[in-house]
């Protein structure tokens, strides 16, 4: 949860306000370890006071959350596209692999000082996670299946996420293609991964 309401569309001065607080969050992540982050320091390299940080955030935890917001929307989890569930599960795991390889420069300086069993990776990693249980219920949910429907949803959130952790955040490199034939062994199509767009060999 945010204290900023995200729902809400923001004036102009609460964009600046909410881009000039996560740039801090994520610049100084590079240089130091979250828990080593103060809220003075933020406001100093964010260049706003104390009462306005309090204004929009309850404490730094409050901002890191806002942080994964900001994240969650660039890779466009909130968009569902109408596809099976081997599609969609490819679909969203693309959009995950191409987000951590665009910003794997600044995903391995983060790394650097946070280590990857500590409160900030397991916040980032938690968070994702809700947010693609959330989507693939939205997907799976009302499909006619012979597995209970949360099930399916731990199990494809769980895996398409435990890939990209292995890859990005364990510095395991793997291009998209063999991402993708790792990917159809653990969903059990040992044969070929479901690629939205692309035709099967002989199709």
């Amino acid at each position: 949860m945010v204290k900023y309401d995200l729902n809400k569309r923001p004036t102009k001065g609460a964009q600046r306000t909410l881009r000039a607080f996560s740039s801090a969050m994520f610049e100084l992540l590079e240089l130091k370890s979250f828990e080593a982050i103060s809220v003075n320091e933020l406001c100093q390299r964010s260049d706003y006071p104390r009462a306005t940080f309090y204004n929009y955030f309850d404490d730094k935890y409050d901002l890191v959350n806002y942080c994964w917001y900001l994240l969650a929307t660039e890779i466009r989890v909130g968009e569902a596209p109408k596809l099976s569930p081997d599609e969609i599960l490819v679909t969203y795991f693309d959009r995950l692999y191409r987000f951590f390889a665009h910003h794997h420069r600044q995903m391995t300086a983060i790394l650097q000082h946070n280590d990857i069993d500590e409160t900030l990776i397991a916040s980032f990693t938690n968070y994702l996670k809700q947010t693609v249980r959330t989507i693939f219920r939205q997907v799976l949910g009302d499909l006619q299946l012979n597995i209970p429907t949360e099930l399916l949803v731990t199990q494809c959130s769980d895996t398409l996420l435990n890939l990209i952790e292995w890859i990005f955040l364990q510095d395991k490199p793997t291009t998209l293609d063999e991402a993708h034939r790792y990917l159809s062994i653990l969903i059990g199509n040992s044969k070929k991964v479901v690629v939205p767009g692309v035709c099967a060999p002989n199709e």
